[in-house]
């Protein structure tokens, strides 16, 4: 529980210690995971739901290994546990290293039968209690050379027998699945690509009789590094399933797209598309959730594609439409839409107070939106969307393009609770002048954009200066923008004047309209008062978590510290309790003074018997041999001879446990006697336990070879 809140809930811990925030983060995340578990094929995405599942199967895998190796003492049934995890994660994972990961596991495997071998012969065969280290070292040198040999064997021989690089005769990795897992690079990564290198080439053209921006796909996943998704397709042809309720008031337009020089999987389309026919020939696939098209698997690329496509553009008549939309998220799209990675903590201080006293879902993203405006658009920054791209975008440079706006939108945006995806396509493009239904898609158009779920749709937001979508005006406040029709590549930065936004807006970040011209403060990194001491430590170049590790670090060994002895001390006390007889409580005291003579470094072998182990405690504690002999004796009489013990013997057995723990203490230096003390193995380990039995079977065996 510890590790598992360490490595995926730490922001969420008090002094290093679960909370309930943490059992809740925890479920949250199981509950996504096994959603998601139906829709992806392995290798499957890292996400935390996923990594709690295998931190505990793991875990169990481990214990029920331990418990068959020296619980039931079974070799081979201990290894299977950890064989299944190996073979899953060979048919399912990723199959580079498999040769030297192979080995290591192989001769793991083998050098554990060898020392388990070992280690159940030497307690269960006799003649290894005379000549112990011989039969050890012969078992382990004459197992390690054939372990060997045949580890060497296998992987020098193994890869080099004749059809070893033979396709399968069964393919186990396709077991469920009807075609394996298709990957393609993120269009996040061509963005830079097509607006600096390629921006005069025609990617496709579009016959519309209304302009909008031509969208790719979504991208819902933000794994810290990069912004991408995974989904399932099936065929299109006709009419398109969808997962959202209709737009009331939505615009019905048809589109004919003719695909030049696009270089990807993905077919443009306007947001929502209804219905799509292709030529004939041409194979579709549709994503309903993400409402995409893509190309079949067996085509490389959508170039040369001709296809028509049906859209029902969504529409608001005005900002107030939207700010009346319910609040309600479903747990599937909160689940899916909501997920972060560890970011810096001032990016989710910079949410909350941008979005603060802001009412409902359309407010909170509009100033965001309204917020990030007032950067600067910028082409010539590094390419990049990660978690450490993100914060110097927002506090540092402040600089970007598409990729940036729309990538910290989406960040933000699901730090204060609002789902977000971020869309990939173009800007409507250029319009041809002697036909005003054409329009020209260049790569300088590429563009990329955030969607927000408010009321049960899929709301568009721009927050890249300079750019605007078409016949949004009403409820974004922002008029149709796109790059200059020379391709110059040259954006306006002023924020024109809305409906029920503010007025003019000059680009200051200073004035910025957050709603009804609301105004939010000029917010850097240095003007986070929320950010608390993590952002003292860092502008001070101290980490902020140092010293909350090192507080919470003397809080847990300050609480172990009591806590343990005291639990110790009650267990002991318990266990008095449960002597239910006088000779209970002889034997439970002859385990107390054994157990503190064995954790003083004192040798007591398995195979003495009682009156041997007396015999070696006094020879180390002499001032303890009159009580312990005492002691001794009444343990063999309540044993062998079934003799109730007398009030004297009880009091002698007390006084022979105190004997040994006073001269244990006398003999040992301070500090091991605090570590005995605070040894919290001694609340699981049965004291005395092993010399005791195993002395007692001896005995017994002995008193019969004496009677015949």
């Amino acid at each position: 529980a510890l590790t598992t809140a360490w490595l995926h809930y730490r922001d969420t811990t008090a002094w290093l210690l679960p909370t309930p925030a943490t059992v809740s983060a925890a479920v949250d995340d199981l509950g996504a995971a096994l959603r998601t578990f139906g829709d992806v094929s392995a290798p499957a995405p890292v996400d935390v739901g996923f990594l709690v599942v295998a931190g505990l199967a793991i875990w169990t895998i481990a214990l029920v290994g331990d418990w068959a190796a020296f619980r039931a003492r079974m070799a081979f049934e201990a290894l299977l546990p950890s064989a299944i995890l190996f073979l899953v994660s060979a048919i399912l994972g990723e199959s580079r290293d498999f040769l030297p990961v192979t080995a290591v596991y192989a001769g793991a495997a083998l050098g554990f039968v060898l020392t388990h071998r070992t280690w159940a012969q030497e307690r269960t065969a006799s003649w290894t209690g005379h000549h112990r280290a011989h039969g050890r070292w012969s078992l382990l040198a004459t197992g390690g050379g054939i372990a060997g040999v045949a580890l060497v064997a296998g992987i020098v021989t193994g890869p080099n027998l004749p059809g070893a690089d033979a396709p399968p005769v069964w393919a186990v990795r396709d077991i469920g699945d009807n075609e394996p897992t298709r990957v393609v690079v993120s269009p996040m990564v061509e963005m830079q690509t097509r607006l600096v290198e390629q921006p005069d080439i025609e990617v496709f053209t579009v016959r519309s009789d209304r302009p909008a921006n031509w969208r790719l796909t979504a991208l819902d996943e933000f794994d810290g590094e990069i912004w991408r998704s995974s989904y399932g397709t099936d065929d299109a042809d006709g009419t398109l399933e969808r997962t959202t309720e209709p737009v009331a008031g939505a615009r019905s337009i048809t589109q004919r797209f003719t695909i030049e020089a696009l270089g990807s999987v993905w077919l443009p389309a306007a947001y929502e598309p209804v219905a799509v026919e292709t030529e004939d020939g041409q194979r579709v696939e549709h994503d309903p959730e993400s409402s995409t098209l893509i190309v079949d698997r067996d085509v490389a690329s959508s170039d040369g594609f001709t296809y028509e496509v049906t859209s029902e553009l969504p529409a608001w008549d005005s900002a107030d439409e939207l700010r009346r939309a319910p609040d309600e998220v479903p747990d599937a799209i909160r689940d899916r839409y909501l997920q972060l990675p560890d970011l810096d903590p001032a990016v989710h201080d910079l949410a909350a107070q941008l979005t603060e006293g802001n009412a409902t879902a359309y407010d909170r993203a509009l100033a965001i939106q309204q917020y990030l405006r007032t950067y600067t658009y910028d082409l010539g920054v590094g390419q990049g969307h990660s978690a450490d791209a993100l914060t110097t975008f927002l506090f540092e440079t402040q600089r970007g393009y598409c990729e940036q706006f729309a990538g910290g939108f989406a960040a933000l945006a699901r730090s204060v609770g609002l789902p977000s995806r971020v869309a990939v396509g173009f800007t409507k493009g250029i319009q041809d002048p002697n036909d005003p239904t054409l329009f020209r898609v260049r790569g300088q158009h590429a563009h990329a954009w955030p969607e927000v779920y408010i009321g049960g749709h899929w709301v568009a937001f721009e927050p890249t200066p300079g750019r605007g979508p078409p016949g949004a005006e009403g409820w974004l406040g922002i008029p149709e923008q796109q790059v200059a029709a020379d391709g110059d590549g040259t954006v306006a930065t002023t924020l024109p004047s809305g409906e029920g936004l503010g007025g003019e807006r000059s680009g200051n970040r200073d004035d910025v309209a957050t709603g009804d011209d609301l105004r939010a403060p000029s917010l850097g990194r240095e003007g986070l008062d929320a950010a608390g001491p993590a952002a003292e430590a860092n502008e001070r170049g101290t980490p902020g978590w140092l010293g909350s590790a090192v507080r919470s670090l003397a809080l847990g060994a300050l609480a172990y510290a009591v806590f343990v002895p005291s639990l110790i001390g009650a267990q002991q006390a318990f266990r008095r309790r449960r002597a239910a007889s006088p000779a209970d409580e002889v034997r439970l005291r002859w385990v107390g003074a054994t157990d503190r003579a064995v954790a003083a470094g004192i040798p007591l072998r398995p195979s003495m018997t009682v009156a041997e182990c007396a015999a070696s405690i006094a020879t180390a504690l002499p001032r303890a041999a009159r009580p312990l002999d005492r002691l001794a004796r009444a343990v063999e009489r309540s044993i062998y001879a079934e003799e109730t013990p007398s009030d004297d013997d009880i009091a002698a057995a007390r006084d022979a446990e105190a004997a040994v723990a006073t001269e244990v203490r006398r003999h040992r230096p301070w500090h091991q006697e605090a570590l005995h003390h605070l040894d919290a193995r001694r609340l699981w380990r049965r004291p005395g336990a092993r010399p005791q039995r195993l002395s007692m079977r001896r005995a017994i065996l002995e008193a019969v070879s004496a009677d015949r």
